[in-house]
């Protein structure tokens, strides 16, 4: 080395040795993956910081590795956070203490928010929790998690939701941070407000320990706490919140000499890799049926789809090698549509899955029981986005629809079934159907295109479908002669059947009435119409029960254009149709 370079390295080591001046040691074997899930209308804004935080990590290492919806599915997201030293996710958060469930659930909570399939679109979502992570996953020797806009992960709920006491919040950071550190992490960091990129920064520059780094942090509150760790012993966590007894929104569970000057790379990929011979090939990434020679058939319910009810869904299925089907789950999705869209999806359909639609013949005892219906681990209503101090929060409520949560299939002779939440919103959905192992994890998109979903038509509680002719003629002032079966197509019984020989109020009979009313279309809007009609339904029509009405009504005066608007009034409850049931509608031309 000439004397001029080496008195130029000389004077660049010491300048580096100075006291406060921050450098940039060799970090180009550190792994960083960075992870951005699906959070509906929130996921571009959430890509774009996650992005911001993974361009800052390409000027530190070569190996920075980006997984983002559509296509952060769990196997992606488990093969390459092995031996990560610095994990970034934004998405969905899903904890413990919540509203959903009575004890904590390691299968879908403290963990990932992520696509059930690749290639599908940013509202899906289906969660990886701390079982999976503590089981399947090793990071590099403490390695840092961030976690960004989560739900549950810093201490906090879900926007309009009560946060609680300060002990529950405690206990979801303790929680969230749980199965991260039992895969080797040495720090979880969980903020609500502020992206990652600030945090990538200082974890790739200097030596500051990961606690420091946190307090330091620009969206740090001053309202800081601290206590032990009871999930991971030898471990302390911190929280900071927006006031000293609320607004949790910034959280580190960590332990001391974890930071920035400590993180390490894993072993190189070459090391890494398992040993492969020639008669034990490598394992696929993803499962898959294709090969069973599986033939699905059009899923249908069991009964009418009411709204809130557990129904049963089918699957008329054939296929070759039955035992691929052991350990079987099926996620459902319930997707709102609007009243436009799903007119063209039902006309798309063409006999799709329908909740009025008949069901292939079969056997009734062709599946075994199903167990049990396990809750579900998310909200089933859209809220709005929470604001705190004027600004709003950066975390995603849950949309109804969105939470794929595989369940156990009975497989019988003919077919396949899995019980179901209907929604507790009457509408119109797109149901869409997965087909996943045992562990949770969706087939290969080979296998999902094997499935098709359709459109449903979910009723209140209370509802009435009618049976009746579209259009009619009759005369001025004629007698028109209507026949109407009308179907309790709720899941509540219209009155009560009670005894004819009742001792009491209590036992006597009520039943529903039947009303029909004139409405007028075309003609002269001063003329009268005549009265409604009403007629007495059997008492204590039970749900799926029918009654068959004729109904005498005399037509109006004035030749046109009517309707008979055709209504059940139910005692007790008022007008079906001012419930938003749809009523049963005849035109009639009167000549």
């Amino acid at each position: 080395m000439r004397p001029a370079a080496t008195l130029l390295a000389l004077l660049l080591a010491l300048f580096a040795a100075l006291p406060g001046v921050a450098h940039a040691a060799p970090r180009s074997d550190l792994k960083v993956v960075v992870i951005a899930g699906p959070v509906g209308d929130s996921t571009d804004p959430f890509r774009a910081q996650a992005e911001a935080a993974a361009q800052v990590a390409d000027r530190h290492t070569r190996n920075v590795v980006r997984l983002y919806s559509p296509n952060a599915t769990w196997p992606a997201v488990r093969d390459a956070l092995q031996g990560a030293s610095v994990v970034v996710y934004l998405g969905h958060g899903n904890g413990w203490p919540s509203r959903y469930r009575d004890a904590p659930y390691g299968i879908t909570q403290n963990g990932f928010g992520l696509n059930p399939v690749a290639g599908g679109d940013d509202h899906a979502h289906q969660y990886f929790g701390e079982d999976a992570i503590a089981a399947e996953i090793e990071l590099a020797d403490d390695a840092v998690v961030l976690l960004h806009h989560l739900c549950y992960a810093s201490g906090n709920t879900e926007p309009g939701l009560p946060e609680g006491t300060v002990d529950q919040a405690r206990q979801r950071v303790d929680n969230y941070a749980a199965g991260f550190i039992r895969a080797g992490a040495g720090a979880v960091v969980a903020e609500g407000h502020l992206g990652p990129a600030w945090y990538m920064e200082q974890l790739l520059t200097g030596d500051r320990s990961i606690d420091g780094i946190w307090r330091d942090s620009p969206n740090a509150r001053g309202h800081e706490f601290s206590f032990q760790s009871d999930r991971s012993p030898g471990y302390v966590a911190a929280m900071d919140p927006d006031r000293p007894d609320s607004g949790f929104y910034r959280s580190i569970v960590y332990r001391d000499g974890v930071g920035a000057g400590q993180l390490e790379a894993a072993p190189t990929d070459e090391e890494a890799l398992p040993e492969v011979t020639e008669d034990v090939p490598p394992e696929p990434t993803e499962p898959t049926l294709i090969g069973a020679d599986l033939q699905l058939g059009k899923p249908y319910l069991r009964r009418k789809a009411v709204a809130g009810e557990v129904n049963r869904l089918w699957f008329p299925y054939t296929v070759e090698d039955g035992d691929a089907l052991d350990g079987l789950t099926i996620g459902v999705r319930w997707d709102p549509l609007d009243p436009d869209e799903a007119a063209e999806d039902a006309a798309d359909a063409e006999g799709e899955t329908s909740a009025e639609g008949s069901a292939p013949s079969a056997p009734a005892n062709d599946a075994r029981p199903s167990p049990a219906v396990q809750p579900s681990g998310s909200p089933r209503a859209t809220r709005p986005t929470e604001r705190i101090a004027g600004r709003p929060t950066n975390i995603e409520p849950e949309r109804i629809g969105d939470v794929v949560e595989p369940r156990p299939a009975s497989i019988g002779i003919y077919r396949l079934a899995t019980d179901v939440t209907i929604p507790e919103q009457p509408g119109t959905y797109r149901l869409v159907v997965t087909l996943h192992d045992d562990s949770g994890v969706a087939y290969d998109a080979p296998t999902q295109a094997l499935v098709t979903g359709g459109i449903v038509r979910v009723t209140d509680s209370l509802a009435a479908e009618y049976a009746v002719t579209p259009a009619a003629a009759v005369a001025r002032g004629a007698q028109l002669e209507l026949p109407i079966a009308v179907v309790n197509a709720g899941s509540g019984a219209w009155g009560q059947s009670g005894s004819p020989f009742h001792q009491s109020r209590e036992e006597r009979p009520i039943a529903a009435r039947l009303v029909a009313t004139w409405v007028r279309l075309t003609g002269d809007g001063g003329a009268s119409t005549p009265i409604a009609v009403e007629q007495a339904l059997p008492a204590g029509m039970q749900p799926g029960d029918a009654a068959q009405v004729t109904l005498q009504l005399t037509a109006p005066e004035e030749q046109g254009s009517y309707l008979v608007m055709l209504d059940v009034v139910v005692p007790g409850v008022g007008s079906l149709t001012a419930r938003g049931v749809e009523p049963g509608m005849v035109r009639v031309t009167v000549e």
